[in-house]
C-alpha cells in the first residue's frame, strides 16, 4: 500500500485509515483516524453526548453536524478526538490477521 496525499484525494467519510502528520515538535507521526467530510455526519451519531452542541449548527434542519476534519480513532465508543495537526497523507488499513486456534 502507498501513502496518498490529502491534496490528491480524501478517503470516504467515516472510513478508518492510517494518517500521517507532523507534530508541533516537528516529528512525523502515524495514527489511526476517521475522516469526516463537512455536514455529512450528525453530531449525535458520532460524538459523545458530553460534546453535543459543539458542531456545525444547521438552522434549516435544526441539527448539529460533526465538524469536518480528521478524528483519531479510539476503542472507547463515541469518544472521537479531532486532530489539531494538519494531516498530509493517508492510506487504507491493512487487512486484519485471522485468529487461529494455535495463536
Amino acid at each position: 500500500m502507498q501513502w496518498i496525499s490529502v491534496d490528491e484525494r480524501l478517503p470516504e467519510t467515516r472510513q478508518r485509515v492510517l494518517v500521517c502528520f507532523t507534530t508541533s515538535s516537528g516529528k512525523s507521526w502515524v495514527t489511526c483516524a476517521d475522516y469526516i467530510a463537512p455536514r455529512t455526519v450528525l453530531e449525535e451519531d458520532y460524538m459523545d453526548e458530553e460534546y453535543s452542541g459543539s458542531g456545525d449548527y444547521d438552522e434549516e434542519k435544526d441539527c448539529y453536524w460533526t465538524m469536518g476534519g480528521w478524528y483519531e480513532f479510539n476503542y472507547e465508543p463515541e469518544v472521537n478526538w479531532m486532530l489539531s495537526e494538519k494531516v498530509t497523507h493517508w492510506m487504507p488499513l491493512p487487512k486484519a490477521i485471522k485468529a487461529t486456534e494455535s495463536a
